[in-house]
């Protein structure tokens, strides 16, 4: 039972250990907000384990705003990439494999010829990963299937007429 949900209270319903902590952690983001100092936070949790009933513990929140809802929790990052279709992750998983064996390449290389050659990586996997972000960001798709759909939409031509009327 949420202990400060009016529409759930009953008049002179002893209180539990756990609606108790409940009013303390309300009280605590209150200090936390600067509206209780914490002398005032100090007498009101011992009011509130003072009190044996619902009423006398809602006592100490009477003068104090209802505390907001909670924050949404944030989704992690894995939420996102599983949010993006199945051939975009394809996509992005080629470009990753294909940068990590051009950079594995560029190193050996270099590392035989004992100094930083140019790093032609860049070349490969800069403008790659611009376009995938670019499609990714924007939600563009192209391809044939694309071009076929956008010719099949466009209307048909008038059919000619003969002048002479054959």
């Amino acid at each position: 039972m949420d202990a400060l949900a009016p529409e759930t209270h009953i008049s002179g319903l002893r209180i539990s250990d756990a609606d108790r902590e409940r009013f303390v952690e309300i009280l605590g983001t209150h200090v936390g907000a600067g509206r209780l100092t914490l002398t005032e936070f100090d007498e009101r949790v011992a009011q509130v384990y003072r009190a044996v009933t619902e009423d006398q513990a809602r006592q100490v929140l009477a003068d104090l705003p209802a505390p907001a809802p909670p924050a949404p929790p944030r989704r992690p990052l894995r939420d996102y990439v599983h949010r993006l279709p199945l051939h975009q992750r394809i996509e992005w998983s080629a470009w990753l494999a294909v940068g990590v064996l051009n950079l594995a390449i560029w190193a050996i290389v270099s590392l035989a010829v004992g100094a930083l050659i140019y790093p032609w990586p860049v070349c490969v996997i800069g403008p790659w990963a611009l376009v995938l972000l670019g499609r990714t960001v924007l939600g563009v798709e192209g391809g044939c299937t694309a071009a076929r759909a956008r010719f099949r939409q466009r209307p048909l031509p008038k059919p000619r007429t003969n002048p002479t009327g054959e």
